[in-house]
């Protein structure tokens, strides 16, 4: 596993770095060994889009040692699986793969617990990673030339040109300890443009292992990107025990394929940080401040409702009992107004005054006019007041003539009829 800011990817260090003095960056990628992931091929039956997980996992529980349940799966490519289309690395056809309207699915399968464990890893470093590749998933492999990647020297990964790829640990570099036919190494290699770099012999045998596939075929080159890199006289000893070119590659061709790669981190191992990661860290307190503010200042209006509603129902209740206790056994209709009516019917019984009484009226009318009648009657709830004629009187001033007046009193709930000259007023309660 590798991990690189985007910034720095343009070139290697001479010396690694500790974790802890990586240089900050925008985002941080890891690239998983082929000893942490696999590669596979299966082929899935139709079914609906939320089934396809069923699905994926009942096809792989042949294909894997543990439980499916463990494993975090990660589709990178589909296509038709119509034909006898077979596993990686068996002649066993899948499931379904005779069925026209199967789909083939290309997977990604790691270690869901290791895969947690990297991310808490990166996460302890304060460097949170964005992206989790495979580095199966950066080889550019084809049928016509294969490719042969290690960064970190300790195991390496290949890609052939189909959907199969193969991991194995590499050795580190030193003398040769077995040459290809299990012996130690011998003379002739040396002579030959051999090289005692201990890695050769596995890679020899790992390419062997690849080319022995009934369903490989012979690439025209093998690509080899490796750090640090493969000795010239390594490459050479390979070319001639394969009969195949190798050519030599950076490892920064894998790095730049990553960006193109499909990430492990999907699902429940999303990042949570994203390219705005800074920022939301700068603001983050700020936003958390004012979100409480605004959070107390809801629970402050909230519990202001509550109490208004608490007060209106004590409210109504209070008002109920006294409509009860007032009007037993009428309806409320208009709790106010009959009430009303009913203080003025209970004045009425009293010999109290009410307000649609002569005195009311009365008083109404001298309010409205300013001066005192001349002469007054009652009669059937109708009051007739004689007004005083006031012909000297200013503009402000109201008067029998003056409209104002009748507008006052219908103002305050009373009918108004004007006789005669305008000087008598007859005053009724308006319905």
């Amino acid at each position: 596993m590798r991990v690189a800011p985007e910034h720095a990817r343009r070139q290697q260090p001479a010396r690694p770095q500790r974790p802890r003095h990586w240089p900050a960056a925008d985002e941080h990628v890891a690239i998983l060994d082929g000893a942490q992931t696999r590669l596979l091929s299966i082929t899935v039956p139709p079914g609906k889009r939320k089934d396809r997980p069923a699905l994926i996992a009942y096809a792989l529980e042949a294909r894997l040692a543990r439980d499916v349940d463990h494993e975090h799966v990660t589709v990178i490519a589909e296509s038709s699986g119509s034909g006898a289309a077979t596993s990686e690395n068996t002649g066993d056809a899948t499931n379904g793969s005779s069925n026209p309207a199967a789909r083939r699915l290309e997977l990604l399968v790691v270690d869901a617990a290791r895969l947690r464990q990297i991310c808490a890893q990166f996460d302890a470093l304060e460097r949170p990673l964005q992206r989790a590749v495979s580095i199966f998933d950066c080889l550019a492999a084809s049928a016509e030339c294969w490719q042969l990647a290690s960064g970190d020297g300790c195991s390496m990964a290949l890609r052939t040109g189909g959907s199969d790829a193969i991991a194995i640990d590499l050795p580190p570099p030193g003398p040769a300890s077995v040459d290809e036919h299990g012996q130690a190494g011998s003379g002739e290699d040396e002579k030959n443009g051999g090289s005692d770099d201990g890695r050769t012999a596995a890679i020899a045998d790992l390419l062997a292992l690849a080319l022995a596939d009934p369903g490989s075929r012979m690439p025209q080159r093998i690509e080899l990107a490796f750090v640090p890199p493969l000795p010239p006289a390594c490459c050479d000893t390979l070319a001639r025990r394969t009969g195949i070119g190798m050519q030599p590659i950076d490892f920064a061709a894998v790095w730049a394929r990553s960006a193109r790669a499909h990430t492990l981190l999907h699902g429940s191992f999303a990042p949570k940080a994203g390219p705005g990661a800074g920022l939301w860290a700068r603001l983050r307190w700020p936003a958390l401040t004012a979100a409480g503010a605004l959070a107390l200042a809801g629970i402050a209006t909230i519990a202001g409702l509550f109490a208004d509603r608490t007060e209106l129902a004590r409210l109504e209740q209070r008002q109920a009992r006294v409509f009860a206790g007032a009007l037993p056994g009428m309806p409320a209709v208009a709790p106010a107004r009959q009430l009303q009516r009913a203080l003025r019917d209970a004045r009425r019984l009293q010999g109290e005054l009410a307000e649609n009484d002569m005195l009311s009226m009365l008083g109404a009318v001298v309010d409205a006019s300013g001066t005192l009648p001349t002469a007054f009657s009652y009669r059937d709830r109708g009051l007739s007041v004689d007004l005083p004629a006031t012909p000297s009187a200013t503009p402000g001033t109201a008067s029998p003539s003056n409209p104002a007046l009748g507008t006052r009193l219908v103002r305050r709930g009373f009918t108004v009829e004007a006789e005669g000259d305008g000087q008598r007023l007859r005053l009724s309660p308006a319905p």
